[in-house]
Protein backbone atom coordinates (compact mmCIF):
# COMPACT_ATOMS: atom_id res chain seq x y z
CA UNK A 1 0.00 0.00 0.00
CA UNK A 2 1.34 3.76 -0.52
CA UNK A 3 1.09 5.80 2.94
CA UNK A 4 -1.28 8.82 3.15
CA UNK A 5 0.09 11.76 2.85
CA UNK A 6 2.10 13.95 5.38
CA UNK A 7 3.69 17.09 5.67
CA UNK A 8 6.44 17.75 8.46
CA UNK A 9 7.84 20.28 9.42
CA UNK A 10 11.34 19.81 11.03
CA UNK A 11 14.18 22.12 12.33
CA UNK A 12 14.06 24.84 9.34
CA UNK A 13 13.25 21.81 6.45
CA UNK A 14 10.07 21.14 4.96
CA UNK A 15 9.15 17.39 3.95
CA UNK A 16 6.30 16.33 2.27
CA UNK A 17 5.78 12.06 2.54
CA UNK A 18 3.48 10.85 -0.79
CA UNK A 19 2.45 8.56 -2.67
CA UNK A 20 4.27 7.41 -5.52
CA UNK A 21 2.95 8.02 -8.93
CA UNK A 22 3.73 6.10 -12.55
CA UNK A 23 4.96 9.80 -12.96
CA UNK A 24 7.67 9.24 -10.30
CA UNK A 25 8.83 5.83 -11.74
CA UNK A 26 11.63 7.47 -14.53
CA UNK A 27 13.55 9.02 -11.21
CA UNK A 28 13.29 5.56 -9.25
CA UNK A 29 14.74 4.22 -12.77
CA UNK A 30 17.81 6.66 -13.23
CA UNK A 31 19.08 6.03 -9.39
CA UNK A 32 18.61 2.57 -8.78
CA UNK A 33 20.52 2.11 -11.73
CA UNK A 34 23.59 3.73 -9.69
CA UNK A 35 26.42 1.90 -7.69
CA UNK A 36 26.86 4.76 -5.55
CA UNK A 37 22.91 4.23 -4.24
CA UNK A 38 22.93 0.28 -3.95
CA UNK A 39 26.67 0.55 -1.79
CA UNK A 40 24.88 0.47 1.05
CA UNK A 41 21.49 -1.09 -0.17
CA UNK A 42 20.39 -4.94 -0.76
CA UNK A 43 20.86 -4.32 -4.43
CA UNK A 44 23.59 -4.68 -6.81
CA UNK A 45 21.60 -4.10 -9.98
CA UNK A 46 20.33 -1.72 -12.68
CA UNK A 47 16.76 -1.34 -12.61
CA UNK A 48 14.71 -0.65 -15.60
CA UNK A 49 11.09 0.67 -15.93
CA UNK A 50 9.66 -2.83 -16.47
CA UNK A 51 10.90 -3.27 -13.05
CA UNK A 52 10.10 -0.20 -11.80
CA UNK A 53 6.22 -0.76 -13.17
CA UNK A 54 6.16 -4.50 -11.40
CA UNK A 55 7.38 -3.14 -7.71
CA UNK A 56 4.94 -0.12 -8.33
CA UNK A 57 2.23 -2.54 -9.15
CA UNK A 58 2.92 -4.83 -6.44
CA UNK A 59 3.63 -2.36 -3.29
CA UNK A 60 -0.25 -0.92 -4.92
CA UNK A 61 -1.69 -3.96 -3.46
CA UNK A 62 0.56 -5.36 -0.50
CA UNK A 63 -0.99 -4.87 2.89
CA UNK A 64 2.26 -5.61 4.65
CA UNK A 65 3.74 -2.60 3.44
CA UNK A 66 3.79 0.93 3.65
CA UNK A 67 5.47 3.13 1.61
CA UNK A 68 6.15 6.94 0.70
CA UNK A 69 8.13 8.91 -1.76
CA UNK A 70 9.70 11.26 -0.17
CA UNK A 71 9.53 15.30 -1.58
CA UNK A 72 11.33 18.26 0.65
CA UNK A 73 10.17 21.41 -0.25
CA UNK A 74 12.22 23.16 -2.98
CA UNK A 75 12.87 19.80 -5.12
CA UNK A 76 9.76 19.32 -7.83
CA UNK A 77 10.62 15.18 -7.76
CA UNK A 78 11.06 12.64 -5.58
CA UNK A 79 14.30 12.52 -4.01
CA UNK A 80 14.03 9.38 -2.12
CA UNK A 81 11.23 6.29 -0.70
CA UNK A 82 10.80 5.16 2.54
CA UNK A 83 8.78 2.50 3.83
CA UNK A 84 7.14 0.19 6.71
CA UNK A 85 7.40 -3.54 6.05
CA UNK A 86 5.98 -6.98 7.89
CA UNK A 87 2.98 -5.25 8.89
CA UNK A 88 0.82 -8.19 8.75
CA UNK A 89 2.36 -9.87 11.43
CA UNK A 90 0.77 -10.46 15.01
CA UNK A 91 3.63 -9.18 17.28
CA UNK A 92 2.92 -5.30 17.12
CA UNK A 93 6.10 -5.15 15.05
CA UNK A 94 7.18 -3.98 11.79
CA UNK A 95 10.39 -2.95 10.24
CA UNK A 96 11.66 0.43 8.24
CA UNK A 97 13.58 1.28 5.44
CA UNK A 98 14.57 4.34 3.71
CA UNK A 99 17.13 5.88 0.80
CA UNK A 100 17.44 9.24 -0.65
CA UNK A 101 19.11 9.25 -4.06
CA UNK A 102 19.55 12.76 -3.97
CA UNK A 103 23.19 13.28 -2.81
CA UNK A 104 22.85 17.20 -2.87
CA UNK A 105 19.61 16.95 -0.01
CA UNK A 106 22.20 14.25 1.96
CA UNK A 107 23.05 16.12 5.29
CA UNK A 108 20.19 18.90 5.30
CA UNK A 109 17.57 17.27 7.36
CA UNK A 110 15.84 15.23 5.00
CA UNK A 111 16.10 11.61 6.77
CA UNK A 112 15.45 13.29 10.11
CA UNK A 113 12.15 14.58 9.08
CA UNK A 114 11.21 11.32 7.22
CA UNK A 115 11.69 9.26 10.17
CA UNK A 116 9.71 11.61 12.28
CA UNK A 117 6.66 11.29 9.97
CA UNK A 118 7.07 7.30 9.44
CA UNK A 119 7.73 6.39 13.03
CA UNK A 120 4.57 8.69 13.92
CA UNK A 121 2.44 6.69 11.69
CA UNK A 122 3.96 3.41 12.76
CA UNK A 123 3.29 4.23 16.47
CA UNK A 124 0.05 6.31 16.14
CA UNK A 125 -1.93 4.77 13.64
CA UNK A 126 -0.52 1.60 12.71
CA UNK A 127 0.04 0.14 16.75
CA UNK A 128 3.46 -0.92 16.11
CA UNK A 129 5.22 -1.61 19.69
CA UNK A 130 8.38 -1.95 18.20
CA UNK A 131 10.10 -1.01 14.73
CA UNK A 132 13.73 -2.95 13.25
CA UNK A 133 16.11 -1.22 11.11
CA UNK A 134 19.15 -2.27 9.65
CA UNK A 135 22.28 0.26 8.31
CA UNK A 136 26.06 -0.47 7.34
CA UNK A 137 28.26 0.62 9.76
CA UNK A 138 29.79 2.43 7.30
CA UNK A 139 26.95 4.86 7.26
CA UNK A 140 27.34 6.65 9.87
CA UNK A 141 25.10 9.69 9.09
CA UNK A 142 21.50 6.93 8.64
CA UNK A 143 22.80 5.06 11.86
CA UNK A 144 22.89 8.28 13.64
CA UNK A 145 19.72 9.83 11.89
CA UNK A 146 17.99 6.59 13.57
CA UNK A 147 19.51 6.99 16.73
CA UNK A 148 18.20 10.36 16.71
CA UNK A 149 14.72 8.57 16.76
CA UNK A 150 15.78 6.28 19.36
CA UNK A 151 16.81 3.18 17.41
CA UNK A 152 18.82 0.90 19.67
CA UNK A 153 21.61 -1.06 18.22
CA UNK A 154 21.35 -4.37 19.95
CA UNK A 155 23.50 -6.41 17.36
CA UNK A 156 26.06 -5.91 14.71
CA UNK A 157 26.82 -8.49 12.18
CA UNK A 158 30.07 -9.39 10.26
CA UNK A 159 30.81 -9.87 6.52
CA UNK A 160 27.40 -8.97 6.31
CA UNK A 161 28.07 -8.29 2.07
CA UNK A 162 30.54 -7.81 -0.73
CA UNK A 163 31.04 -4.74 -1.85
CA UNK A 164 33.84 -2.68 -3.98
CA UNK A 165 36.42 -5.89 -2.98
CA UNK A 166 35.66 -5.77 0.86
CA UNK A 167 33.11 -7.11 3.36
CA UNK A 168 30.43 -4.68 5.14
CA UNK A 169 29.47 -4.98 8.50
CA UNK A 170 25.97 -3.92 9.25
CA UNK A 171 24.15 -3.03 12.00
CA UNK A 172 20.81 -4.25 13.34
CA UNK A 173 18.61 -1.71 15.39
CA UNK A 174 14.80 -1.40 16.92
CA UNK A 175 12.67 1.29 18.15
CA UNK A 176 10.74 0.67 21.26
CA UNK A 177 7.31 2.03 22.14
CA UNK A 178 7.85 4.50 25.42
CA UNK A 179 4.56 3.76 26.20
CA UNK A 180 4.70 -0.20 26.00
CA UNK A 181 8.25 -0.59 27.94
CA UNK A 182 6.14 -1.95 31.09
CA UNK A 183 4.77 -4.50 28.92
CA UNK A 184 7.06 -5.72 26.59
CA UNK A 185 10.03 -5.41 29.35
CA UNK A 186 8.18 -6.46 32.68
CA UNK A 187 11.60 -7.33 34.73
CA UNK A 188 12.85 -3.85 33.50
CA UNK A 189 13.87 -2.14 30.41
CA UNK A 190 17.74 -2.97 30.40
CA UNK A 191 20.53 -0.02 30.71
CA UNK A 192 21.21 -0.20 27.41
CA UNK A 193 17.65 0.41 25.99
CA UNK A 194 17.31 2.99 28.29
CA UNK A 195 18.40 5.92 26.28
CA UNK A 196 17.20 4.93 23.23
CA UNK A 197 13.44 4.46 24.86
CA UNK A 198 13.72 8.31 26.00
CA UNK A 199 14.87 9.64 22.72
CA UNK A 200 11.85 7.58 21.14
CA UNK A 201 9.29 9.55 23.56
CA UNK A 202 10.79 12.90 22.30
CA UNK A 203 10.27 11.84 18.88
CA UNK A 204 7.22 11.12 19.16
CA UNK A 205 5.97 14.44 21.50
CA UNK A 206 8.46 16.02 18.60
CA UNK A 207 6.68 14.91 15.79
CA UNK A 208 2.94 15.03 16.85
CA UNK A 209 3.84 18.78 16.80
CA UNK A 210 5.66 19.32 13.38
CA UNK A 211 3.78 16.41 11.24
CA UNK A 212 0.59 17.43 9.49
CA UNK A 213 -1.91 15.45 7.52
CA UNK A 214 -3.45 17.99 4.89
Amino acid sequence: MYGVTMQISHKGQEVTLRALSKDDLPELVKHFSSMKIHMYTKGLFAQTLENEMEWYEKNRKDPDSCVWGIQPQGSEVVIGVTALHDLSGRNNSCSSGIIIWDSTWWGKGVASATHLGRTMFAADYLNCFTIRSSVRVENEASRKALERMGYSIWGTEPVAVPRAGRWLDTHHLKWIHPNMVDLLFPGGLPERLKEGVEKAKIALETARLEVAFP
